[in-house]
Formats: structure tokens, sequence, C-alpha cells
């Protein structure tokens, strides 16, 4: 059963993406000790240097950092989406804490029975961009700093996402409704959730 869906998002949506042009920025920085350098002359000197010793251009840094800063997942044409991977991780988050009435299959089964395609939000560029002070911690967990970071997130505003939900089987669909509308409502998609970014409704829920 082929569903045409429409999820509305009423506060937005932020994706912040982790591209595989990230973790190569990270190692780079990480092996040539850019981040150790006291002052901008001398973090240019030591990135010069170690990305000579591999072969690699100044030129070719800037755009693995233009690359990795992407803030959002977009169709061939450019316009922005919602991907399937970031739906389908939603559905097994939800398939772990949704109570029993509402639950639709256990996490090894829920993306057998529902699969996404990307859903298109019909924007090509950020409506603005969200800037907090957050807690510096380091992989674990444990607290760096006093000292509070900046962050800043690009992201869409009240916004409507639509595209196609693959139901496995027909006597599955009211449930499934029910499932994915429990799963926008308490846990979202994207990221800042905990903040009520990425939480949604079914705007729309079409049979073929």
């Amino acid at each position: 059963m082929v569903i045409h869906l429409a999820l509305h998002f009423p506060k937005g949506y932020i994706a912040h993406p982790f591209w595989p042009a990230r973790e190569k920025l990270i190692n780079l920085q990480k092996e040539s000790g850019v981040n150790r350098a006291r002052s901008l002359d001398k973090r240019e000197k030591t990135l010069r240097a170690y990305l000579e010793s591999k072969g690699m251009t100044i030129e070719e840094y800037r755009l693995l950092e233009i690359e990795a800063a992407r803030p959002f997942y977009t169709a061939p044409d450019g316009e922005i989406v919602i991907p399937a991977h970031q739906l389908h991780g939603l559905l097994g988050q939800a398939a772990q804490l949704a109570p029993a009435s509402v639950r639709l299959a256990k996490v090894e089964q829920i993306r057998i029975l529902l699969e996404f395609d990307d859903l298109r939000t019909g924007k090509h560029k950020a409506d603005g961009v969200w800037e907090r002070f957050v807690p510096v911690k380091s992989g674990t967990g444990q607290m760096l700093s006093n000292q509070r970071g900046l962050r800043s997130d690009p992201y869409l505003s009240d916004v409507t996402a639509t595209g196609l939900l693959r139901v496995l089987h027909d006597d599955l669909e009211k449930k499934a409704r029910q499932f994915l509308a429990w799963a926008g409502q308490e846990i979202g998609v994207g990221a800042a959730r905990k903040m009520g970014w990425g939480r949604f409704k079914i705007a729309e829920w079409r049979n073929g």
C-alpha cells in the first residue's frame, strides 16, 4: 500500500547532517594539530605544512570545509528534503519507546513494515538561523569548560514536507498512522528535538 503523506512541522526542522566530509575534516584537524596553535598565523602555517605532506592543497581543504558545512539534505534539483534515513531512524526509536497500545512492531521489524521516500519541503534555502549557547563537552559527555560555546543551525520554519510512505500490509494502515502520529508528537525528526524542533503532525494521509 502506498500512502501520499504530508507532515507539518509547526515550529520547524533542523537537519544538522554529519557528512563524510565532516569526518574527513575533523581527522585532518586532529592529525595536523592545527587547533592547538595559538595564533591565526601559526594555525595557517601548521595547516599548510600538514596538507603539503599529504599532497593536498589549501584550496581542496577549503572545498572540504564547504562540503562539510552543508546544513540540509537536498534533492538533485536543490530542493531541501527530509531524508528517508532520518525518518527510518525515527521509526526505530519510536518502536523502542512507544507504549504497547501504539507500538506497531519490534525494532527489528519496523523498517520492513514501513518504508519512506525522501520527503520534499518545497524550499531551497533556510528560513533563518537558530543560535544558542551550549555547554562544551568531550566525546564522552564530560564538561570541558564552564564557558559556553555558541552553536548555530539553519532551520526551516513552519514547514510541510510531502512524499510517499509504503505500508507492507493493507490491514496495518490504521495502526501505522496512529504509530507515526505518536512518533511525530513525542520524538520528532532531525536535530534539536528536545527543544521542540522536528516535531510534526500528520497533515495528509491519502491511500493510493
